[in-house]
């Protein structure tokens, strides 16, 4: 099967150490940080992680979102808006990503869509399917959020999880919906603490996310990569 890497791919193209891990006398698998704290590997608490609730609200792309981008795979595709995000050759080369973007008022938030043939059966399969992946990829890992949500009339599995990846923590949100030969992702992180400030502009980023037949190979604005945001200096 391949590799279900979502906005995940960030762990595997920063090239710094991972952090040391260690077992409690409890048992519980811990990490131990550069500043000399520890957190548990996996602080998510277990209902959780079973369980995905509905949000009844009914969400919309904005007004400004008047891009379309069409999945070269599956029937399915994203509005986004090009005055504040463009496009960008992905960091690692992957079958999965078929877009990646950075937002043009901050270089520190980045974003991706990608897809995949295969059979899943469900959004909570697929749920289960990539949430231990991202586990194992990741020093410390917390689910803070997965519910159903309706998106411009469609249903898509709305997640958004915290990770420390090589020691420097990250925030993800992700909307993933189903289609009839595989999935398709639309996700975006930044450093944790800068996500509140970037929650909503991510938020009206990847619910841009739409229903529509897969498009043909097409040719789109591609800018130069950027490396993969840096990590904010340290106060001295």
């Amino acid at each position: 099967m391949k590799k279900i890497i979502l906005s995940a791919f960030i762990l595997f193209s920063l090239s710094v150490q991972s952090q040391i891990k260690a077992i409690t006398e409890d048992g519980k698998e811990v990490v131990l940080l550069d500043d000399k704290t520890w957190k548990f590997v996996n602080e998510s608490d277990e209902k959780t992680l079973e369980t995905i609730t509905s949000n009844e609200q009914l969400f919309e792309k904005t007004k400004e979102s008047t891009f379309l981008v069409r999945s070269k795979n599956m029937d399915c595709g994203f509005y986004y808006n090009p005055k504040n995000w463009k496009i960008v050759k992905a960091p690692i080369s992957t079958t999965f990503v078929e877009y990646a973007f950075t937002n043009n008022s901050n270089s520190n938030v980045y974003a991706i869509f990608g897809s995949e043939i295969m059979p899943v059966q469900s959004l909570k399969n697929l749920k289960d399917i990539l949430l231990p992946m991202i586990q194992r990829n990741s020093d410390y890992f917390k689910l803070k959020k997965s519910e159903y949500r309706t998106i411009n009339g469609i249903k898509v599995l709305h997640i958004e999880y915290s990770a420390n990846t090589k020691g420097i923590d990250f925030e993800y949100m992700s909307n993933l919906y189903l289609t009839n030969g595989g999935y398709c992702s639309i996700s975006c992180y930044t450093y944790a603490n800068q996500f509140e400030a970037l929650k909503s502009e991510m938020e009206n980023f990847i619910n841009g996310i739409v229903k529509t037949e897969k498009g043909g190979t097409s040719t789109v604005e591609v800018f130069t990569n950027p490396p993969p945001p840096m990590a904010p200096k340290k106060s001295k």
